[in-house]
């Protein structure tokens, strides 16, 4: 198992943040579970309004910790949204637009996951 250690995830968030801002983008929507808290942090960062998942468009950034086989992205994905996540790894069928850092086969444990939720 490998841990996402708190500054790494600022960091992570900081540079999706960055990246975000060549994008026309007015929106957020973190996918639930994984994807609220960072999704969150760049409303915050991004000074931009979350947005349940009705209200998602072309102009929403769309959050999620990891992109890993992609399943629960390509619902996403028709919608014509940007995709930004944490992790990526090679295998998903979606690789989003902004991502961070990418995953090997190791369990990723997030800081707002503990030990015994990811059993």
């Amino acid at each position: 198992m490998q841990k996402l250690e708190y500054d790494k995830f600022v960091f992570a968030i900081n540079k999706i943040a960055s990246r975000a801002k060549n994008f026309d983008i007015d929106s957020i929507y973190g996918i639930p579970r994984g994807g609220i808290v960072p999704a969150v942090y760049l409303a915050h960062l991004l000074k931009l309004p979350l947005v349940e998942k009705d209200f998602i468009n072309e102009t929403t950034l769309l959050v999620d910790d990891i992109a890993d086989t992609g399943k629960t992205l390509i619902t996403y994905n028709r919608l014509n949204c940007k995709i930004a996540t944490i992790y990526y790894h090679k295998q998903s069928i979606i690789e989003p637009d902004i991502w961070i850092y990418e995953k090997r086969n190791d369990w990723i444990l997030f800081p707002w996951e503990t030990v015994q939720s990811t059993k």
